[in-house]
């Protein structure tokens, strides 16, 4: 049920969809939607909530598989790039705008899980001797974090052109260039990955 009421916020916007809108794509009537939901603030915390916990399953079970470093951070940032054409922009501006409180409480976690998981990441980078040991891990987050969230805030690049699959690969093969080390650059180069 809450899948299908994000894909109608992710496809029309969270403001423009009413509770009719819901009831209908739910084949409900609003007063058995109203069980379920006090009212539409409600249903949109449940909503995002619900797909934010769907990322980061899929994030979680990708780390899960026994990659190295290098091959989990390639499939975690594939994943991200699928999943970040698929999200319509307007969804987040209407979180921003109609739901502040809700919008920053996300963004909140979602930094400070992705901070946790580029952590771990490079950390064990470092354990196989496939990142550089004499990068400061701090610092690489929080430059990672910001290469994830420019694509939402740069005005360098259209909205078109980040989107393409080219620029962000090339910011990520930056970003990738920059932290293997020599082990990591030889695994990257034989393997074909990029």
């Amino acid at each position: 049920m809450l899948t299908r009421v994000f894909k109608l916020y992710n496809k029309f916007g969270i403001k423009s969809v009413t509770m009719d809108d819901v009831s209908r794509e739910l084949g409900i009537s609003k007063k058995t939607l109203y069980q379920y939901v006090k009212d539409k603030a409600e249903l949109v915390e449940k909503v995002v909530t619900l797909n934010t916990l769907q990322h980061r399953e899929t994030i979680y079970n990708i780390v899960k598989e026994n990659y190295n470093a290098i091959e989990e951070l390639l499939a975690v940032n594939k994943y991200m790039n699928e999943m970040m054409k698929e999200q319509n922009p307007t969804l987040d501006y209407d979180l921003r705008k109609y739901y502040p409180e809700l919008h920053s409480r996300l963004l909140r976690d979602s930094r400070q899980r992705m901070y946790d998981s580029i952590k771990q990441n490079l950390e064990k980078g470092q354990k196989e001797g496939l990142y550089r040991m004499d990068m400061d891990i701090n610092i690489i987050c929080r430059l990672h974090m910001t290469r994830l969230e420019y694509k939402y805030t740069s005005d360098s690049f259209t909205i078109t052109e980040l989107g393409s699959e080219k620029i962000m690969d090339e910011i990520f093969k930056y970003h990738l260039h920059g932290i293997a080390s020599e082990k990591g650059l030889k695994v990257l180069n034989e393997s074909n990955m990029l």
